[in-house]
């Protein structure tokens, strides 16, 4: 067998963006993907198989539900990715963004970071987040829908997105007694971006945003949380992200933290929660922490902060 013909198990994360748990509760469940024996004895995954879970993990970032889509075959998938992506092709882009694709189409990366940068400047980090680097990788995934992208040039603006983002740390000063925001991600939850994009428009509406980075545990964020007077502790879950795992680390985070600290969560990971857990609050999109953060400033939850620390920044 080839080296070229399949993917060893331990790359299997990295090619797909889906996890080894998550895959193993679709084998149980479904009898896919089915890994083989390499002549070394460790397991891999065929080419083609690689390819439905690529097309898998775009269904899924649209909407579809894993019995929906899982175990079916490559044609079966294109004709539902090709079917959203001629939806998406009847609303015209705007047309910067058919600039940034034709950019990226190109390979002409520099370009490409030249004309987000230069709009970020122009836009600020929240309408950046909101207008631009959402709608942007949207369009890129029905490029590649229409196999006109391939996956590594998606991974690559997402590279220059995120890197954007992440230099937007100082553009704003926190407002006159913010509340303190606390961000991170789940242990193996290597996806970012989302929660680059939440961090950056909070912080433009004036909160007080600290960043512990990606992969924390529920101990690390405890301890974090209580280190730095965090007021929010905000998570964000992929899609890639086992769903198994998102309501019951919710839930002992929750019983871990003190009540008077208050947790969000958002990402695509949550959209399968239709009733979230005692003290968290879920959200679907940019617009929602925004305005929540809005309400808490204006009308706070009886209690909060009563048992704080000087809250001055």
């Amino acid at each position: 067998m080839n080296n070229f013909d399949y993917v060893k198990a331990v790359d299997l994360e990295r090619e797909t963006g889906l996890g080894k748990d998550l895959l193993r509760k679709w084998r149980a469940r479904y009898g896919f993907p089915t890994p083989i024996k390499r002549e070394d004895g460790g397991l891999a995954y065929p080419r083609e198989q690689i390819r439905q879970l690529s097309l898998i993990k775009r269904l899924l970032d649209t909407g579809f539900r894993p019995v929906q889509v899982v175990g079916k075959s490559i044609v079966e998938l294109t004709r539902l990715e090709r079917a959203i992506a001629d939806l998406a092709a009847e609303c015209q882009p705007d047309p910067l963004i058919g600039g940034a694709i034709e950019l990226l189409r190109g390979h002409q990366l520099d370009a490409l970071d030249e004309l987000l940068q230069r709009d970020f400047a122009q836009r600020g980090p929240a309408s950046f987040a909101m207008e631009m680097a959402v709608p942007l990788m949207q369009a890129i995934g029905s490029a590649w829908a229409r196999g006109e992208l391939e996956t590594y040039q998606e991974h690559a603006c997402s590279a220059i997105v995120a890197r954007i983002l992440a230099a937007s740390g100082n553009a704003h000063k926190p407002a006159p007694d913010a509340p303190r925001i606390l961000f991170g991600t789940p242990p193996e939850e290597l996806h970012v971006l989302g929660l680059l994009m939440i961090r950056a428009v909070l912080r433009e509406r004036g909160a007080y945003c600290i960043d512990i980075g990606p992969q924390v545990s529920i101990n690390e964020a405890d301890m974090a949380a209580r280190a730095y007077r965090a007021d929010i502790v905000c998570f964000s879950f992929s899609a890639a992200y086992p769903e198994r795992r998102v309501r019951p680390f919710l839930m002992e985070l929750r019983a871990r933290l003190p009540g008077s600290i208050l947790i969000w969560a958002g990402g695509a990971g949550t959209s399968h929660i239709k009733r979230a857990p005692a003290g968290v609050r879920l959200f679907s999109d940019l617009d929602v922490p925004s305005a929540a953060m809005s309400e808490l400033i204006a009308s706070p939850p009886a209690g909060w902060r009563d048992n704080s620390l000087d809250r001055q920044i």
